[in-house]
């Protein structure tokens, strides 16, 4: 009987041990998370923001790397702030560290042997395969650092997101753009990101973020031009490593350094820079979309044209090439004949933009000083097609959005 019962035991103990053997097994990749989250900024410089401010006398890249070091001791212990940088010189990943009793650090991690076209999503996927690699992480955030314009074809004219022109024309911005369907498609490779902040123009606009629902919880952006100095980096890494991610925070820093400063645009004179800003939880762009289908499908016609005439637009000028971008808010004011129909819609738009905050006023490079309409202000763009000659082609282009379909505008002839 004491023989069965050590030979009972025994087994029971091996059954146990083999049991939580096997649990590695099962889940090995729990045994490599290093870190709570890393940050990425995909810094793609080799254009016009790689040129010298004559007042810095750094390029807007240079003088961003800078403000990170100032809040290098933001970072915490067991997270991480890496800058892809594909400036005029071959690319690298650095890391931005704090030392002990000595300056921060921008440590070069990796160098590339050769020259990357930042531009080309096979470049971002390559970056993020290296950063999940080696720097294995609970979640991650990403900042899509460049030159912007929302939602358009990075064929049209202008751009989608990042530009790159090669290393021997390095301050145009005539060269490769990423579309944001592709940037999607190679973001879904990978676990979905606590947010992706974008440094960059215009890219706060509804058929941005809806394109990027699955692949990232928060996005943080302008619907508007930023300033050419861009986020303050010193004043919000803190809540960029925030858990849970405060994106509020996010917000508040970057406004709170135009709005509470004079900062001026040329270094004298009283034209100043300024920001609009907002956050989208993208959890609730579906009830969104949904909601403004209802909306669309009642209220707009390609017969009847709604007078747009006082609201907010984002890009003053129009063009063959590029949209006025209007405030989404206020463009659904002025749509939405009936109030209780509005309250329905502003509750699910509220949901899904729980942030948004502007100074009065920011800087267009190409019409000087542009007014926020405060009153009515979303903080999130959105295209309104219109039955005019120079939005023929832009009406095209919408129709290749995921938005278009979901909100409602392909069934009302447009």
């Amino acid at each position: 009987m004491k023989l069965r019962l050590l030979i009972y035991k025994f087994m029971c103990t091996m059954f146990i041990l083999l049991g939580m053997t096997s649990c590695h097994w099962l889940f090995p990749e729990e045994e490599k998370l290093k870190y709570d989250r890393t940050v990425l900024v995909y810094m793609a410089a080799e254009n016009s923001l790689s040129w010298e401010d004559p007042y810095t006398q750094m390029g807007f890249h240079q003088q961003d790397i800078d403000e990170m070091l100032q809040a290098a001791g933001d970072i915490p212990a067991n997270s991480r702030l890496l800058v892809y940088l594909d400036d005029t010189e071959l690319p690298r990943i650095l890391s931005i560290e704090q030392q002990n009793g000595r300056q921060p650090i921008a440590k070069v991690l990796h160098s590339y042997a050769a020259e990357h076209n930042s531009g080309d999503t096979e470049t971002l996927r390559l970056v993020m395969e290296w950063v999940s690699e080696n720097s294995p992480s609970l979640n991650y955030g990403l900042v899509l650092w460049s030159h912007g314009d929302a939602w358009l074809p990075a064929k049209a004219p202008q751009r989608s997101i990042c530009i790159d022109n090669g290393r021997n024309n390095s301050y145009s911005n005539n060269g490769t753009k990423m579309d944001i369907d592709a940037v999607a498609d190679v973001l879904a490779g990978f676990p979905r990101l606590e947010f992706i902040m974008f440094d960059a123009c215009f890219m706060q606009a509804v058929e941005v973020a809806y394109e990027l629902r699955h692949v990232a919880r928060y996005i943080i952006a302008s619907p508007a031009e930023i300033p050419n100095p861009g986020a303050p980096y010193e004043r919000m890494l803190k809540p960029l490593f925030s858990i849970p991610f405060d994106a509020e925070s996010v917000v508040d820093g970057y406004y709170r350094a135009y709005n509470d400063s004079v900062i001026s645009v040329f270094g004298y004179g009283s034209d100043r820079y300024g920001v609009s800003l907002s956050a989208i939880n993208c959890d609730y762009l579906d009830d969104l979309a949904a909601v403004t289908a209802e909306m669309v499908g009642k209220y707009a016609s390609k017969e009847e044209v709604i007078d747009l005439d006082g609201v907010q637009r984002y890009y003053p000028l129009s063009s063959k090439s590029r949209p006025e971008f209007h405030d989404m808010n206020g463009y659904m004011l002025r749509l939405v004949a009936d109030e209780a129909d509005y309250v329905r819609w502003k509750s699910a738009f509220d949901r899904a933009v729980p942030y948004a905050k502007s100074t009065a006023w920011w800087y267009s490079n190409d019409a000087r000083m542009q007014y926020v309409d405060l009153d009515t202000y979303g903080g999130v763009s959105c295209y309104v097609p219109q039955d005019v000659s120079i939005y023929t082609g832009l009406n095209t282009k919408f129709r290749s959005t995921a938005w278009y379909a979901a909100a409602g505008w392909s069934r009302v002839g447009w």
